[in-house]
């Protein structure tokens, strides 16, 4: 078999339903807020990456998280789960192959994705169906998780067509680099 046909047919089998797994989901959604914000951001996220996302001409960085009401695994009796982000400090990070001990959430900006919709329209795939949530790391809570509710004491929520003006609002209230001291 050519790889071309395996990559195919493991794409349809990862992306080709409406509901997406929890462990490929974020893939999804960093590239849609890739989409979103290119060309000022670049996606750095990968294997080991720090963050999600990186001003190209800029210092600043994003993590995004994200969580959906409906899951791949949830059966329409059960009720939805409870949304939480992990917003835990990390006790580093890698610079390539350097590892650098830090402790800090390796992002200056968070943006948490929120998939509301639990009836048989919910498609993970469709931006349109996600909130977003735009917050400066320097705003959230010294605790290493946040709930649904306490986000939404945080910020409003912005659509995807909206995120980009969140973005640059979000990025100018955080102090450039050489007055964070």
């Amino acid at each position: 078999m050519r790889p071309l046909n395996i990559v195919t047919r493991l794409t349809h089998r990862l992306f080709g339903a409406p509901l997406l797994r929890n462990s490929i989901r974020g893939e999804w959604v960093e590239e849609m807020m890739a989409v979103a914000l290119e060309p000022e951001w670049a996606l750095c996220a990968g294997d080991w990456g720090a963050c999600d996302l990186a001003q190209v001409n800029g210092p600043l960085r994003i993590q995004v998280k994200q969580s959906a009401a409906r899951q791949s695994w949830h059966g329409d009796a059960s009720p939805p789960p409870r949304p939480t982000f992990s917003i835990a400090h990390k006790t580093g990070r890698y610079d390539g192959p350097t590892w650098i001990a830090e402790r800090s959430r390796n992002a200056d900006l968070f943006i948490f994705a929120w998939h509301p919709v639990t009836d048989d329209t919910a498609d993970h795939r469709d931006p349109g169906q996600w909130l977003f949530y735009v917050v400066p790391e320097r705003d959230l809570p010294a605790q290493k998780s946040l709930s649904l509710a306490r986000l939404q004491r945080l910020a409003e929520p912005v659509a995807h067509q909206d995120l980009r003006r969140a973005v640059d609002e979000a990025a100018k209230r955080i102090p450039s680099p050489s007055s964070r001291a």
